[in-house]
């Protein structure tokens, strides 16, 4: 592991024009043992060549995906997306708003937190960050999606939560993530790409159409959204009709979902088959017509919202034989309608 720091640090520094070359190959000769001769010639070109060059390696592991999102961050903090291997045509989005790259949180982020959660898809080459920050000193919430093509970044889609005026964010809650999303899964409790996206797909039908028959929960489900824990929380349960004690499953069961009209633009961007997790970025529209509803237990709800809204999400699913085991979202109130800009 320190020897890949070593590497990395030094192909970054001579990227930057900040070493030069003779001493980038040193660097990178003294941290690693010797590789094979291809190999060695493509970490010795450390800069993306221009042109094609069959001795750089131009595949992007998790180790290469993860670097480029630890990279990122670190070019926000610094206000300067020069620092970043980008494409030409480099699309970015905040918050559904697309933005020439430096507006927005590049101008305010102050800092890194230590709540960090990676997923990663070398076969689509994207990966998903989800971990606190700081803006402008107040801590913040960041989901950040990058692709890497060509070992260069051509697009970068962020979603922000911060504690202000009806927002559900909770920032100061995360402090240590779950183990589950770092953790492989065994082989044998892996599933396709196709089925783990028709898993995490199963959630969002279930809520739209207000049972949750067909969805394969894990019976520990839990689900933390914006830093509050939704599920499985009796200290968030005093209110009257509150269902934040309830499970995963048992919440979808109540039909506590039905103000919920339409969940839709569902992508699913990030499938991680290795560690079982699914990243899904999406909708929740609300038109405010149903004013009231009646539970499945035959309690009457009243809709307290008056006009229509929508929640955008950002979300990441921890699946393991075949079963939804953990879910973690950002969710942000947003115009009703509201488009992703993708």
């Amino acid at each position: 592991m320190r020897n890949n720091i070593l590497i990395a640090a030094a192909l970054a520094l001579l990227a930057f024009g900040t070493l030069s070359f003779q001493s980038a190959r040193s660097a990178v000769a003294t941290a690693a043992p010797a590789p094979p001769a291809s190999f060695a010639a493509a970490q010795a070109t450390t800069a993306i060549p221009q042109d094609y060059n069959p001795n750089f390696n131009y595949d992007c592991d998790r180790a290469c995906l993860n670097s480029y999102a630890d990279q990122y961050l670190a070019a926000l903090v610094a206000h300067d997306p020069s620092r970043l291997p980008l494409a030409r045509q480099v699309k970015f989005t905040e918050n559904g708003q697309q933005l020439p790259l430096g507006e927005g949180l590049w101008g305010t982020a102050s800092g890194i937190g230590n709540y960090k959660i990676y997923a990663d898809d070398p076969e689509a080459g994207e990966v998903m960050f989800i971990g606190t920050m700081f803006e402008n000193g107040a801590p913040i919430i960041l989901n950040a999606r990058l692709k890497i093509e060509i070992r260069r970044i051509t697009e970068i889609e962020t979603v922000i939560a911060r504690k202000e005026a009806g927002s559900l964010a909770r920032p100061e809650n995360l402090v240590q993530p779950n183990p589950l999303f770092a953790e492989t899964v065994p082989p044998a409790e892996r599933r396709s790409r196709q089925n783990m996206i028709a898993i995490a797909n199963s959630y969002f039908s279930a809520i739209e159409k207000g049972h949750a028959s067909y969805v394969p929960f894990d019976k520990d489900c839990n689900r933390i959204e914006s830093g509050v824990q939704t599920t499985n929380n009796p200290s968030l349960s005093s209110a009257p009709g509150s269902v934040f004690g309830l499970g995963c499953e048992a919440q979808i069961q109540l039909r506590d979902f039905q103000p919920d009209t339409y969940l839709r633009d569902r992508r699913f961007l990030v499938v991680d088959e290795e560690r079982g997790l699914v990243f899904v970025c999406g909708f929740f529209d609300h038109d405010a017509r149903l004013r009231t509803f009646t539970l499945a237990d035959g309690r009457v709800e009243h809709q307290t919202r008056t006009a229509p809204w929508t929640w955008e999400f950002a979300e990441l699913f921890k699946i393991q034989n075949g079963k939804i085991m953990r879910v973690e979202a950002i969710v942000d109130s947003a115009p009703y309608g509201m488009k992703s800009g993708w």
